[in-house]
């Protein structure tokens, strides 16, 4: 019961994460936006170009490499909210699993 418990409890600091990559990017163009005003144009310029790789229908040009981090949405706020909605759910599922496994284990040792 303790690889359950200990499982659940690294499964939550996963969701944790990932709730906080979601907010991130959703959030991201207007951290960004107050960033590069206080950055020299020059160097916002070459950090926009790495955050938005171009978009190549044919081969991508040579010295391009392609990036496997970067999705396209097309409505990226409607999904922001839904995979924060289930990313809450899953850490509720998670919280309560772990409630029940430290149950467990505690009564077990009574």
């Amino acid at each position: 019961m303790q690889e359950s418990l200990t499982f659940e409890q690294e499964r939550e600091q996963t969701l944790h994460e990932q709730v906080e990559l979601v907010i991130a990017e959703a959030e991201g163009p207007r951290i960004d936006a107050a960033v590069f005003e206080r950055m020299p144009a020059e160097d916002a310029e070459i950090v926009r170009a790495d955050l938005s790789p171009p978009v190549h229908d044919e081969a991508p040009p040579l010295g391009y490499f392609e990036r496997d981090d970067v999705i396209f949405l097309d409505d990226p706020a409607d999904v922001h909210d839904e995979e924060l909605a289930r990313l809450n759910e899953e850490l509720e599922d998670c919280r309560r699993r772990q409630r029940a496994f430290q149950a467990y284990l505690d009564a077990l040792g009574d």
